[in-house]
This record gives structure tokens, sequence and C-alpha cells, in this order.
């Protein structure tokens, strides 16, 4: 597994405050019980959030909402070029 340093996951989504509301609204929508995109033999939503992030299966779009990212979903890698 690839592990990213701190402030290169706030580079990658635009900043400090957008890592933490992503990592926030994340483990919201996981409490609400959002299938979880990587194993993990945590049950914490903020750390299976942030651990999303890290193996990039989730990213911010532009307009500030959150994506989720199905690695090798055809209708994923089509959305994200529009």
């Amino acid at each position: 597994m690839i592990y990213k340093n701190i402030d290169e996951l706030a580079k990658q989504v635009g900043g400090a405050l957008r890592l933490t509301t992503l990592i926030i609204s994340r483990a919201r929508q996981i409490v609400k019980k959002s299938p979880v995109l990587v194993v993990t033999d945590t049950d914490d939503p903020a750390r299976i959030a942030f651990l999303e992030l890290m193996q990039s299966k989730i990213k911010l779009k532009e307009n500030g909402e959150q994506e989720k990212k199905v690695l090798g979903s055809k209708k994923t890698e089509s959305t994200e070029k529009a």
C-alpha cells in the first residue's frame, strides 16, 4: 500500500481545509452505511475515510462535492473525463 504524507494529501485536494472537509464528509457517509471502498480492520469512519483518500479511492470535485472513485469502473472513468 502506498502511504502519502499529510502535506501531499492536502495539496492533492487543494489545502488542509478541503482535506478536513473531505474526510469529515466521507466519514459521515460511512456512518450512514455507505459502502467502504477499502479493506481494513478498523471500524473508525474517519480512519476509513483517510485510508480511502490515501489509496485514491475518493477525491474532491471542482465544485467542492465529494466524488467516490471505484477503480476499474468504466462508468466512473467516463464521468471523470467530463
